[in-house]
């Protein structure tokens, strides 16, 4: 044995290891390297040959036999072959090379998933399609453990609530009950959750939109009259928002929650058992619009389901927040209207009008200007604007005939959002569904001001105007307490408070209520023509004791002048009654402020051939529409009670609703443009929305309808549209549509660019027809170029037509 240690390993390293590859000399290497090259350039050749040599071969020999006379289906049997391989392959490799680059970069996964979905032609959730929307597959798993106990929540809802809402109406609907409820086993889905940053909401308040859907095999049992039926397949689509507010620094941290739905919910359903009987004409689009309606006035914004989660917290700022704004409308004139009444004598006439309806719950009808197609109204009047952002002007003309219906001589609508961004608008809006006509309009943007030095100016401008006001007041009625006990059986009555306003025809009137506990918790707004000299009357009546009051107030507007942000909010004593009756309620008055010219030149493609909802068939008093605010409590003690409010610090930032959520009912694919259609050139038409996000210039291309022939056949074509950032060398195509002249394409485009170099930035935006090898037909179907410079606000999704050249 040696004495060192380390000999034997020493000498072990001496000897050469025969497990251990001997080192190749560079002959070797070159040599390797050369058979790999060598190896990969014969499995290319080889898979070239297999996918293209082989079946184009045999496409060509079927295209000889066919040419011989044989048969002239083995010439299509061929092309299809061939066609066919090509298209294989390309897919193939394609998902090859996906799955390769995730593999290489894991934060492509979401990309690659876009992609593979995109040549699918398969809808992705919005979070998916838009980065500020976020996937929340967490709270779906906990909303499956919970739907058992949900389901007992929601089946009280629909008999308390959209029970009485759907018989009061109709009076064919008043027998209309739930008989049977089973929400069956399918909870609800939430598809993508948008959270609004700090710096798009109150320091005071957390604001979310979720995207609910909520598709299930229901049964549920309805009677009407006696008839009992059966409600199942039920698919509801909605675009909720909760608003949590005011957020406080002791738990539970946040003082209420407020639910509502951004835009009508999509409700469809299936009927049995009577559904024959639901079928016959008028009968089901009652049922389904009384349902709609019932959910509309419960939850859809600005009504709102509000739920308190701290004792005594005032939740009224939260569920009755001051307007927006206040619209001012001045209808005009209009010219070369359609000649609808024939005449026997002379050039034939028409005897027009104007109905505007602004949201759900404002319309007015101007004068009738007889056998005139160029006529004057000059009509003026205001509209308090419930919101901006999903309000719509809705302009409709009519010949007004005595024996038969009107015929209508055009529409036009105009975002809401297009005046306030601009502050004034007077422009000719040419008339849709017409051949010829149009109406000049005018519309001014007034915004609410608490400072009463606003307030000579603005009762000077209202002076100039009929039908026009310079300030508006919000009456919110909370209660009242110890009604003295005037007749017998007061205890049993129920009683009303009735609020008489100036210039306003019919009074206010609040719900009735019992008389032993009078909480009414309503919210009225009317405007104010000068608040300097107006007063306002309360009364408050029983049912069961008519021409009396059982108490009084008259209040003179001019004392909110005085006080700082113009509100009050305490105890009234009344008059006509006991020492200890009082009124429990909060006034407070807004100066309508005239906001100056500013903004991009207002653009004629921003009306919009949308004709009127058909839910507003009334015609209720502007005073009486509903419409956010943005004043909300902040605690300022340790404890929860006295939660105060400062009055000139809640007018809500409109940097929330700017940006309100583009989430659709499930897919992009759902979206429609605001706008109507430009003129086609011959060569068609192609909707696209364009928007900047995060760095990133997004481009949907969503569909193109009334395209040119390319294919030889003379009957389609294959479109497809490559959208290149001029300047920035940067282009990228969607898929092929296959036979179609009004492809839809439903695929996003993104392109990493800054906001400035967007600005600087041109797209051309170009439609081909997919061709094949050594194909005569036409590649070129129309080109498009946008300036993006002249988008507005390329922070928000711009949706429209374009027309190629």
């Amino acid at each position: 044995m040696s004495d060192n240690p380390d000999s034997g390993d020493h000498n072990d390293r001496l000897l050469p290891d025969s497990n251990k590859p001997t080192e190749k000399s560079m002959g070797e290497k070159v040599s390797t390297v050369f058979r790999n090259v060598l190896q990969t350039r014969t499995d290319n050749i080889k898979d070239w040959f297999m996918n293209y040599g082989i079946k184009s071969s045999v496409g060509v020999l079927c295209w000889l036999f066919g040419s011989m006379g044989m048969s002239v289906l083995w010439i299509f049997i061929g092309a299809f072959s061939v066609l066919y391989s090509i298209e294989k392959f390309h897919k193939k490799r394609k998902i090859t090379e996906m799955f390769k680059t995730v593999t290489e970069d894991k934060s492509k996964l979401v990309e690659a998933v876009k992609q593979l979905h995109m040549e699918n032609s398969s809808s992705l959730p919005s979070w998916i399609y838009y980065p500020d929307v976020e996937k929340v597959e967490w709270i779906n798993r906990i909303i499956r453990q919970l739907w058992p106990s949900i389901q007992g929540y929601v089946k009280d809802i629909l008999s308390e609530q959209v029970g009485p809402s759907i018989r009061s109406s109709s009076g064919l609907l008043g027998g209309f009950k739930f008989t049977d409820m089973d929400l069956g086993n399918i909870p609800p889905q939430l598809v993508g959750v948008k959270v609004y940053d700090e710096h798009q909401t109150r320091s005071d308040e957390i604001v979310l939109d979720m995207q609910l859907v909520y598709a299930s095999q229901c049964n549920i049992g309805v009677s009407v009259n006696y008839l009992n039926a059966g409600l199942c397949d039920l698919d509801f689509r909605a675009l909720m928002r909760v608003e949590m507010s005011p957020l406080l620094s002791k738990s539970p941290f946040i003082g209420a929650v407020a639910v509502s739905f951004v835009h009508d919910p999509k409700i469809d359903f299936n009927l049995t058992n009577l559904a024959n009987m639901f079928d016959i004409p008028g009968f089901d689009s009652l049922l389904r619009g009384a349902i709609r309606d019932s959910v509309r006035g419960i939850m859809v914004y600005p009504e709102k389901y509000v739920l308190k989660l701290v004792p005594d917290v005032d939740i009224s700022y939260l569920k009755f927040p001051l307007p927006d704004g206040v619209l001012r409308v001045h209808v005009i004139k209009a010219k070369h209207l359609m000649a609808k009444d024939t005449k026997l004598f002379g050039p034939n006439k028409s005897d027009p009008y104007v109905i505007v309806q602004v949201g759900r719950n404002f319309k007015h009808r101007t004068a009738v200007v007889a056998e005139d197609v160029n006529p004057e109204w000059n009509e003026t009047f205001d509209v308090i604007i419930e919101d901006i952002w999903h309000s719509t002007i809705n302009i409709s003309l009519y010949d007004e005939d005595i024996l038969n219906t009107d015929d209508s001589l055009g529409t036009a609508s105009l975002a809401v959002r297009s005046v306030y961004q601009r502050g004034v608008v007077e422009e000719w809006i040419n008339l849709t569904q017409v051949k010829k006509g149009s109406i000049l309009m005018k519309f001014e943007w007034f915004e609410l001001a608490h400072e009463a030095s606003n307030l000579d100016k603005a009762i000077k401008i209202a002076e100039h105007k009929e039908n026009t006001n310079s300030s508006l007041l919000s009456i919110y009625v909370d209660k009242a307490c110890h009604l003295p006990e005037k007749i017998k059986d007061c205890l049993s009555s129920n009683v009303q408070l009735k609020i008489t306003v100036p210039c306003r025809k019919d009074p206010f009137k609040t719900k009735l209520t019992e008389f032993s506990n009078p909480i009414w918790e309503e919210r009225f707004l009317s405007p104010i023509q000068n608040p300097k000299i107006d007063q306002i009357k309360f009364e408050i009546e029983s049912d069961s004791y008519s021409g009396k009051t059982l108490g009084t107030l008259s209040f003179s507007i001019s004392e909110l002048l005085e006080l700082e942000g113009m509100c009050i909010d305490k105890d009234f004593p009344l008059d006509n009654a006991t020492p200890k009756t009082t009124l429990n309620m909060r006034l407070c008055l807004r100066v309508l402020k005239l906001k100056e010219k500013q903004g991009p030149q207002f653009d004629g493609s921003e009306i919009m051939n949308k004709p009127p909802t058909p839910s507003a068939t009334t015609q209720p008093s502007p005073t009486t529409s509903p419409v956010p605010e943005a004043e909300k409590p902040t605690p300022e003690s340790d404890e929860y009670e006295h939660l105060s409010i400062n009055n000139n610090a809640h007018q809500r930032s409109p940097s929330i609703a700017s940006i309100a959520s583009v989430m659709s009912d499930g897919a992009v694919s759902r979206m429609q443009p605001n706008e109507r259609k430009p003129a086609d050139n011959g060569k068609g038409r192609v909707m696209l929305t364009i928007r900047h996000h995060q760095d990133q210039l997004l481009v949907l291309i969503v569909k193109a309808e009334s395209l040119i022939i390319c294919d030889e056949d003379n009957s389609t074509s294959d479109p497809y549209v490559k959208v290149t950032v001029i300047g920035q060398n940067l282009s990228k195509k969607t898929k092929v549509v296959k036979k179609s002249l009004n492809p839809s394409f439903d695929q996003r485009l993104s392109f990493q660019l800054s906001i400035m170099d967007v600005r600087k930035s041109r797209l051309k935006v170009s439609v081909k027809n997919h061709t094949g090898f050594l194909s005569s037909e036409k590649v070129r179907m129309g080109t498009i170029f946008i300036n993006l410079a002249n988008i507005p606000d390329l922070t928000l999704p711009n949706t429209r037509w374009f027309s190629l050249e």
